[in-house]
């Protein structure tokens, strides 16, 4: 439930913010997710609430799915060498 006050939070706050800065800033949100990822090596489970702020965030804004995509590691290893 936190989680959500701080996502309706954050878009409120990004509508103040110029374009390059969002885009400043999905830059490096993008790489702390794939240096976190380097460090797990592992699946992490989704909890409810991830889910529920995925399935809210899609309500809200249904172009994010053009943005956001979740694959498993091995399924981008077959694309890369199917090249």
């Amino acid at each position: 439930m936190i989680a959500l006050i701080f996502l309706i939070f954050n878009l409120a706050a990004a509508l103040f913010k110029s374009k390059s800065r969002l885009e400043a800033e999905n830059a490096a949100l993008r790489h702390q997710l794939i240096v976190l990822e380097r460090k797990v090596r592992a699946l992490v489970p989704f909890t409810n609430s991830d889910r529920l702020f995925f399935v809210q965030l899609y309500r809200w804004f249904s172009s994010v799915l053009k943005g956001v995509t979740i694959i498993r590691p091995e399924t981008l290893v077959r694309w890369h060498r199917a090249g």
